[in-house]
Parts: C-alpha cells; sequence; structure tokens
C-alpha cells in the first residue's frame, strides 16, 4: 500500500510540472487514480484478511466428537 502512495504522490508532483501540457496531463492524472483505486482495494484486502484472522475458531478432537451424537463424521 506504501508504493501506491509513493507513486500517486510521485504523479501529483509530476502533474505540478507538466501543468500546461495537457497532452502529459491526461495520461498523469489517469495514473494517479489507478494508484488511488489500487491502494483502496489493497486497503480492503487488507480489512478482509484481518477480520478473518480476528474470527474466533473452535476445533473438536476425536474424544468430543466420541461424546456427541452418532451423527458425528470426524474419522
Amino acid at each position: 500500500m506504501a508504493a501506491e502512495q509513493k507513486a500517486r504522490a510521485t504523479y501529483e508532483k509530476l502533474i505540478d510540472l507538466c501543468s500546461d501540457d495537457p497532452d502529459v496531463l491526461d495520461p498523469l492524472r489517469f495514473l494517479r487514480e489507478r494508484e488511488v483505486v489500487h491502494f483502496q482495494r489493497f486497503g480492503e484486502a487488507l480489512r478482509g484478511v484481518q477480520d478473518k484472522l480476528a474470527e474466533k475458531r473452535f476445533f473438536m478432537n476425536n474424544a468430543n466428537c466420541q461424546n456427541m451424537d452418532s451423527n458425528c463424521d470426524c474419522n
């Protein structure tokens, strides 16, 4: 995610330097917006992974399984 932020900042500086040439500005703006979207998507993916890792997990061993009803298929 840091790479996207750094690239976005680089594109913004290049846009500031080339403010009078529309043939250069349009591709730079596109690239800057692409980095913004990449940053957002990576952030969403990171939050999803963090949420999944934060979930409580319950495990059963065979001893617990044998104490349950006969429909349990642990083997």
